[in-house]
């Protein structure tokens, strides 16, 4: 029986510290719309209609339109569910949770000396991403195994520069074991001849909301321009248990043809599980101007650009791996070995632009409709020193330019407001209107004004299906994942 080796012990500065790749840079890059039930309502579609809070984070020269202050907190129910199919395996998850959606405080006034100028200066908080969400996946492996994985990572490293998080707990857990010292080549006691189950629960939290300092110019109600400094502040919380188990027994000693998939005093392999848990918490900045005018009493005409997002995020990681066999013996192991590590680094979105457009038809009613355009291949990871070259390369290789579409309506029928709205927001690959990673939003909502006070209710409908791996892509079949999101939210606000 092979002594059980700690590569921890080994080389510290043997680990991957790059767990962060492209996926973490698409996750915070992906943003949505977000701010008063009003706005939701009407997909967030606000570019060239203005007036209204959720402006400061979309096209900041829209609060430059409104004649007096606002104050509004906004807040709502949102549930999210994940269909999971696994070669012909599915399962369904939920989630429910009650954000803090945001909150306004908009000041306007004209100018005494130079009646053709008018002022507005606001705060907002939206919430512009909701991590929440729980998926299942289960299924079998169709004869395909991590251990293929930890084979790939390992093979050609001596132990002492096996990645402490991943193959060289594998080592550890008598998973793979090294039979040729001199070429550093390893096997595993797990035999893909056999077909075994496959599972991976992911259970996600956390938010980005976005706060917005703004200032807006109007002169003569005609053109209108505006700047806004955002603070996003993220955090993000991810654990997920990947296991593979044995359940039709098929390498136990006494059926298993094949003694190389042992070890002596160890016996058949029974079952293994793999957890990540993590955390990123941190504060990014940005900046947005933008620009309404005025070309009709009918018609406005937006536009606006928002500079690339500067995240300074900390993780907190920790893994573990476990490992059980049929004659009794049972690992666990963890890295890091005590309370678990932290890296340092910075994720850089892309820059924005927006297109908008708006008809109004007297105070009766108005449509507004937006186009986004956003190249997902600008997005990189930072760190000092830079160990994040091949991962910019990856993003550069992998993604593409795509748009945003937002169209919203609203219809004044005294003394109530009725909307709808529409979004889609391309894939990261470039696709739009379908495909893997599209997402669609449909929404609606009414309104109540009275005298100075109002209220706001908004429901929102999201959708998007994805492919997903559970691990390497190269050794284990895609699982394709739906997921649907409800958000009924509520806008209390007063004009002063």
């Amino acid at each position: 029986m092979k002594l059980l080796f700690s590569v921890t012990t080994f080389s510290l500065l043997s680990i991957s510290l790059i767990s962060q790749n492209d996926i973490d840079a698409m996750r915070y890059s992906q943003t949505f719309f977000g701010g008063t039930s009003r706005s939701k309502a009407m997909a967030g579609s606000f570019g060239a209609l203005g007036a209204d809070g959720s402006c400061m984070g979309t096209n900041p020269a829209g609060i430059g339109l409104y004649k007096k202050g606002d104050i509004n907190i906004s807040f709502g129910l949102r549930f999210f569910s994940v269909d999971a199919t696994h070669n012909g395996t599915s399962n369904k998850n939920f989630k429910a949770n009650v954000p803090f959606d945001g909150l306004t405080l908009v000041g306007a006034w004209d100018s005494k000396q130079q009646p053709d100028n008018h002022h507005a200066i606001g705060l907002s908080c939206n919430q512009i991403v909701n991590f929440n969400s729980n998926t299942t996946i289960e299924g079998r492996s169709n004869f395909k195994s991590i251990a293929n994985d930890f084979l790939s990572s390992a093979n050609g490293k001596g132990l002492s520069n096996l990645d402490n998080g991943y193959s060289g707990m594998a080592y550890d857990n008598y998973l793979i074991d090294m039979y040729d010292t001199l070429n550093n080549k390893y096997a595993s006691i797990i035999n893909t001849k056999y077909d075994v189950l496959q599972s991976k629960t992911i259970e996600t939290t956390g938010r980005i909301n976005e706060w917005n300092i703004n200032y807006a110019y109007g002169y003569k109600d005609k053109l209108y321009l505006g700047v806004s400094l955002g603070i996003p502040m993220l955090t993000y919380n991810h654990n997920s248990v990947y296991s593979e188990v044995d359940d039709k027994d098929s390498m136990r000693l006494s059926t298993n043809s094949s003694p190389t998939y042992s070890y002596s005093g160890v016996g058949g392999f029974k079952s293994m599980s793999y957890q990540e848990t993590y955390k990123t918490t941190g504060t990014g900045y940005n900046l947005k101007v933008g620009l309404i005018y005025r070309a009709a009493d009918f018609i406005r005409l937006g536009a606006s650009f928002h500079s690339p997002t500067v995240y300074n995020l900390s993780d907190g990681y920790l893994y573990k791996m476990n490992a059980n066999y049929d004659e009794g013996g049972a690992y666990t192991t963890q890295y890091p070995p005590d309370n678990g590590g932290k890296f340092n680094y910075q994720v850089i979105t892309p820059m924005k632009f927006t297109g908008s457009v708006a008809l109004l038809y007297k105070k009766m009613g108005a449509i507004n409709i937006d186009y986004d355009i956003i190249n997902y291949k600008q997005a990189s990871l930072q760190s000092s020193p830079q160990v994040f070259t091949g991962v910019n390369t990856t993003i550069r290789n992998k993604y593409s330019q795509t748009s945003n579409l937002r169209v919203g309506a609203e219809a004044n029928l005294k003394p109530m407001f009725v909307r709808l709205g529409y979004a889609m927001y391309g894939s990261p690959f470039g696709e739009t209107f379908s495909g893997d990673f599209v997402r669609t939003f449909f929404t609606g909502g009414v309104g109540f004004k009275r005298e100075k006070m109002y209220v706001d209710v908004s429901f929102t409908r999201s959708m998007n299906s994805e492919n997903y791996y559970m691990y390497n892509p190269n050794f284990v079949d895609k699982s394709t994942l739906k997921n649907y999101g409800t958000t009924i939210a509520v806008t209390v606000g007063s004009k002063f």
